[in-house]
């Protein structure tokens, strides 16, 4: 589709004006949180921008996603509630990243996962009707766990053994290399070169991950309650049923804190508001973020982030693919 910039514009506005009448018909409070905090995402494999003034060399840091605000407003008894927020990644690299992007994140409480799967397919249901052929249809949608992915992908599970055994056989690492990779690493490598890249057009709902990715949801059955949205091999959002205790929330903003370490990243204080947050009680929530700049670039069938969002700033050239996963949600 080849549209004038004047064009894009009109369109866009027209698309963020139908996504905020969705949640307006589903009686959510849009809320608008900070853009700049003094304690960033804890994520290992964002960074965050540094900013600073003349009066000082650090006044906080531009947000990579307003999760931590958006939990604090949840634990106040809202139980609908979104945010269309500006956010910023630096280190990005290729053409579906931007170093400022906007950001859809909503929380529903009293719902899981899968419940959150389905009001999903709602939203992009909605968006498909009032955008005529955008090419999203419910039938078409596939919802299926990480662990069948992999199966049907690799003939192979996702325990570290299976990893290996993938590896090996792609000849992705030697068997030196191969020692000195976490779980986190292979399972991200065998993920991008033998999954990933072999998913097909159509909408993919990927649940169930391997517990040792389970971030900052809930883990059941040895199983992280999360799952990540692709459409046409992009990946556009990343959902959680939402880790609810405080101190297991704690244990594992340590061991972030540990690998942001290990990776030579700069290492943030753990976010206390947060954790408050958390005491107060958030109750059975679960959240997601989608990259609208990379979902209305799907929807005028583009494949560059160039053509479709005003704030792009180009990133470096894109490197060949390493072990570090791709961080979502532009």
């Amino acid at each position: 589709m080849n549209l004038l910039p004047f064009e894009i514009l009109q369109i866009r506005s027209q698309f963020l004006y139908s996504i905020r009448t969705f949640f307006h018909e589903n009686h959510f409070f849009e809320i608008d949180t900070p853009t700049l905090k003094k304690t960033p995402g804890m994520e290992p494999y964002l960074d965050p921008f540094l900013v600073s003034s003349p009066h000082s060399k650090n006044e906080g840091y531009l947000i990579t996603s307003p999760e931590y605000s958006l939990k604090q407003v949840l634990s106040k008894g809202l139980e609908r509630i979104y945010e269309i927020a500006h956010v910023y990644r630096s280190g990005e690299k290729g053409v579906l990243h931007t170093k400022e992007f906007l950001m859809l994140e909503f929380y529903i409480s009293n719902t899981d996962e899968k419940g959150l799967i389905q009001f999903c397919i709602q939203l992009l249901e909605h968006l498909n009707n009032h955008f005529k052929n955008i090419g999203f249809s419910t039938s078409d949608c596939l919802v299926i766990s990480m662990e069948e992915l992999f199966f049907q992908k690799t003939g192979r599970g996702f325990s570290r053994e299976d990893l290996v055994f993938t590896i090996k056989k792609n000849r992705l690492l030697d068997d030196f290399s191969i020692q000195t990779y976490s779980y986190d690493d292979l399972f991200f490598l065998t993920f991008l070169n033998c999954v990933e890249n072999r998913l097909g057009e159509n909408p993919t709902f990927v649940y169930d991950y391997p517990q040792e990715l389970a971030s900052l949801a809930k883990v059941e059955n040895g199983r992280a309650k999360r799952f990540e949205i692709y459409w046409k091999k992009i990946e556009i959002a990343n959902g959680f049923y939402e880790l609810s205790d405080p101190y297991l929330q704690r244990k594992r903003f340590e061991e972030e804190k540990a690998l942001r370490k290990k990776l030579g990243k700069e290492v943030f204080d753990i976010d206390e508001d947060l954790i408050q947050a958390l005491i107060a009680g958030i109750g059975n929530s679960s959240g997601i973020s989608f990259g609208l700049d990379r979902l209305f670039m799907i929807f005028l069938n583009h494949k560059d982030l160039r053509f479709v969002s005003p704030y792009y700033q180009s990133p470096p050239p894109e490197s060949p693919p390493s072990k570090e996963p791709e961080s979502p949600d532009e």
